[in-house]
């Protein structure tokens, strides 16, 4: 169909809507005045709803169009196929006084769109000049309801002046005047404000104070952690101190290092360095209680003790402390480290290294191999001693009640270590891979 129009110069102009104007003013939310709120409500919201009326009304008439908008795009053949016959037939002439008939049609029928365009514009204006008369009516009405509440508010306003300078000046049934009320209430007002600010003093001092509670909870935890990684290091504890006695513990609490300062006054304990009077070392295993290698350990560090007798005189004063502590320590370590390889000898031993039985006896360690590949069994009974603060292992005894091992091959063993560190698991091992493995 388009084509059949083109060939008679006959186009269909579509005009484009004219586009909206913006309003010159457009305020936010915060900075509306009443006066914006008005004309939103008696003014713009009404003028909107009018025209999306007209623009409901107008998409249903576009819709209806659209269908024979789509007629342009099809053959003449398709739409009128008795008028392509008869073209088809006509001759120029006739063809030509088609064509301006056809033009006379098509201008007569840009008139009729354009006077239905003016009809719709005269129904939209007169919509809304009657929303707006409406909006005017309603408007009016509001300000006369409220002209007489203003005058009603005012004539009460009035009432209550006249009523309240009368109790301003007598009060009401022998009550106090409204001045004495007003002076009470400022009073009160004064003491809450005081009340108020010291509340705030007590809350940020209450703020500060806990400031520094979670400081101190900061230090201690962290003063825990450092205690707690100290006493991973070292071997004692302190337990207590006073003005001139300071215990400290070794071993679990077994073994408690008692050092006795003394006494020149009240100042004796603030002093930086006090002489010490006496060193005493009290054990506190209970031996009936305990296992055979905590007694083996506890008897070693008595011998160590015991052979060292000028105590104070090696550590006279508070500042020999540290030392003495290092030295005792020391001691400790490895006889609780040789403790530790007994039980755990004890424990594993026999699954891993053929041990039928392990006991202690005062410093001696009683071994009894056997196994069953070597068709051997023998006892072995090693000494422990400490000697320059170190565990040394001797062959004490020696019994073979199965099998050709000899002590030789035991002394061999044995002389074939250094005392350093797990000597007995090292001895015990060899014993094993050279004579029962």
């Amino acid at each position: 169909m388009m084509s059949f129009f083109k060939l008679f110069n006959i186009d269909f102009v579509i005009h484009n809507p004219r586009q909206s104007v913006i309003p010159g003013r457009l305020v936010s939310d915060a900075d509306r005045t009443p006066m914006d709120l008005w004309k939103e409500k008696h003014i713009i919201r009404p003028k909107q709803m009018v025209y999306e009326m007209d623009v409901l009304n107008l998409k249903e008439k576009v819709e209806g169009l659209k269908i024979r908008m789509q007629d342009l795009d099809k053959p003449l053949k398709i739409i009128n196929r008795p008028l392509w016959k008869e073209m088809r037939q006509s001759s120029e002439k006739e063809l030509k006084s088609f064509g301006a008939k056809l033009k006379e049609r098509n201008n007569f029928f840009r008139k009729m769109s354009k006077t239905q365009s003016h009809e719709m514009k005269e129904v939209l204006y007169s919509n809304l000049g009657k929303v707006n008369m409406e909006e005017q009516q309603k408007l009016r009405r509001t300000i006369e309801e409220v002209d007489d509440m203003i005058k009603s508010l005012d004539n009460c306003i009035c009432e209550l002046e006249t009523e309240l300078a009368a109790v301003e000046k007598i009060g009401v049934d022998n009550k106090l005047s409204l001045n004495s009320l007003q002076e009470g209430l400022k009073k009160v007002t004064e003491t809450m404000a005081d009340n108020e600010r010291e509340i705030y003093e007590l809350e940020i001092q209450k703020k500060q104070n806990s400031n520094k509670v979670n400081k101190l909870k900061t230090e201690t935890r962290n003063l825990e952690r450092h205690i707690n990684m100290l006493n991973l290091v070292n071997e004692w504890r302190f337990r207590e101190k006073s003005d001139n006695c300071t215990i400290y513990t070794f071993l679990n609490d077994t073994l408690h290092l008692q050092l006795e300062h003394e006494h020149n006054g009240n100042d004796a304990a603030h002093e930086p360095e006090q002489k010490i009077s006496h060193i005493i070392f009290t054990f506190q295993l209970d031996d009936e209680k305990s296992q055979c290698h905590a007694r083996l350990v506890h008897k070693l560090l008595s011998q160590y003790i015991n052979t060292e007798t000028s105590w104070v005189e090696r550590y006279p004063t508070s500042r020999h402390v540290p030392k003495l502590l290092h030295d005792v320590s020391l001691v400790v370590s490895r006889c609780r480290l040789l403790g530790e390889e007994l039980r755990l000898l004890k424990m594993w031993g026999g699954l891993r290294l053929d041990i039928m039985d392990m006991s202690c006896v005062d410093t001696q360690v009683q071994i009894l191999f056997s196994s069953l590949r070597k068709l051997s069994k023998f006892e072995v009974i090693l000494s422990v001693s400490l000697v320059d603060h170190v565990c040394v292992l001797q062959v004490q005894s020696f019994k073979n009640i199965i099998g050709n091992v000899t002590i030789k091959q035991i002394q061999d063993i044995v002389a074939s270590f250094i005392p350093a560190k797990k000597l007995l698991t090292k001895i015990v091992r060899k014993i094993y891979d050279d004579l029962l493995c």
